[in-house]
């Protein structure tokens, strides 16, 4: 009786040690590569490409930044595979003897920042002053909302003195 016991769990424990696993990554990459990657809105410290594990799919928010780009946000669909739903996800989990690979790629291009046209520089500075103006009078209003705006001080008359 003891032995039939000890042989029944030995077999349930070396059935369980060959079960298998998913293996689930996403696979970023980008034109051009070397894009920092934010995933959800935290930082993953990697540049594309890069493979980056994940346990269930869904929507995923992908924010990618580079030099002389312009920032990328987006989103990635991650896909559940047909074994990822029950009652197969038991198998491939746990009774699968091999690995399963779930590996999904998403492909990004970066867009240049447009190069400034020199004869708009006068009209951005006048629309820069004006937003200047109004954010004064919000100051200026504090909690109540737009106050009036303080006026620009006029030109004095009297030379200042020395």
């Amino acid at each position: 009786m003891k032995s039939s016991t000890v042989l029944r769990a030995g077999s349930a424990i070396a059935l369980t040690a060959l079960g298998g696993c998913v293996e689930r990554k996403m696979m970023i990459r980008s034109d051009p590569p070397g894009a920092l990657i934010t995933l959800d809105g935290v930082d993953t410290g990697l540049s594309t490409p890069a493979e980056i594990p994940f346990d269930f799919g869904g929507t995923r928010a992908v924010t990618l930044t580079a030099p002389g780009k312009r920032v990328l946000e987006t989103t990635a669909k991650l896909e559940d595979p047909w074994y990822a739903y029950f009652p197969l996800d038991v198998g491939a989990e746990f009774l699968w003897p091999g690995t399963i690979r779930d590996f999904q790629t998403f492909d990004y291009k970066l867009e240049g920042y447009e190069p400034l046209d020199r004869s708009a520089i006068p009209e951005l500075r006048k629309r820069l002053d004006e937003v200047k103006l109004r954010a004064a009078g919000y100051r200026a209003g504090g909690s109540e909302g737009p106050g009036a705006a303080p006026t620009p001080p006029a030109p004095s008359e009297t030379p200042p003195k020395k």
